[in-house]
This record gives C-alpha cells, sequence and structure tokens, in this order.
C-alpha cells in the first residue's frame, strides 16, 4: 500500500537530511565488526527517507524499519542501561574499550532510536496530510 504523498517542503527538507545522513552512517559501518544489520538498518532508513521525498513510499516499508529499529534498540538496551547507571559518560569523546563495551552499544541505542523516530514521525506526518487534504 502506497502512502499518502507529503507536500510539505520542510518535511522533504528533513527527509532529504535524513537520507543524506542514514546514507552515510551505512557506509561506515562497513568497518563495523557486525556490519549487515547496522547497514541494513541505516539502508532502509536512507531509503525511505529519499523515497518520501520522491512521494514513492509504501507504508509496508516503514513498518519493517520500525520493527527492524526496536529489534536492535532490544539488542543493545543493556548497554544503554550501563551508560546510564555509570553516570551517563559522553558517547562522544569515550574512546571505545574493553573496559567500556557499553560506549558502542549505546552509541547503537540512539542511531537505531533516530532512525526509529524519523519513521514514526513519517507515519504521523502522512496522517496529518491525509486529514488535511480530506477537509
Amino acid at each position: 500500500m502506497s502512502m499518502h504523498v507529503i507536500n510539505s517542503k520542510w518535511i522533504k527538507g528533513l527527509y532529504s537530511l535524513f537520507a543524506l545522513l542514514f546514507f552515510i552512517s551505512a557506509v561506515v559501518q562497513y568497518n563495523d565488526p557486525d556490519p549487515l544489520h547496522w547497514i541494513f538498518l541505516y539502508g532502509l532508513g536512507s531509503m525511505i527517507s529519499l523515497f518520501t521525498v520522491l512521494g514513492k513510499i509504501k507504508v509496508s516499508w516503514i513498518y519493517i524499519c520500525i520493527g527492524a529499529a526496536l529489534l536492535q534498540i532490544l539488542i543493545v538496551m543493556d548497554g544503554a542501561i550501563q551508560w546510564y547507571l555509570r553516570g551517563v559518560e559522553n558517547i562522544l569523546d569515550t574512546p571505545m574499550s574493553k573496559e567500556k563495551p557499553y560506549i558502542e552499544e549505546v552509541r547503537e541505542f540512539f542511531g537505531s532510536l533516530i532512525v526509529l523516530t524519523s519513521n514514526l514521525f513519517l507515519l504521523y506526518f502522512q496522517n496529518k496530510s491525509r486529514k488535511t487534504d480530506v477537509n
């Protein structure tokens, strides 16, 4: 099932930015110890964002991406909890190490959360756009 086309310029601009950021994120996962599922998640997020801008997105893709992001969040949830319990260390400056495996996991947690949020907002904007066109 195709989605209702979103015509808002600022939403298209936002999803153009998401498409670029998720594409870059997918590319840099190549050197990750577990690259395939991250390349899939960020690649799908990039594709959904691009097709949103082009007006050719399918709802089923969004739900698949939401499911994949939720799965990734669950997988790394323990690392995010450990990070929180250890004092919410700066995850950008702190290098990954064997002593702090939660640093990579909390970064992955937030990356998945961004993909999840972008897709949830997309569903919201789509429903809002549909209601506006009906009135």
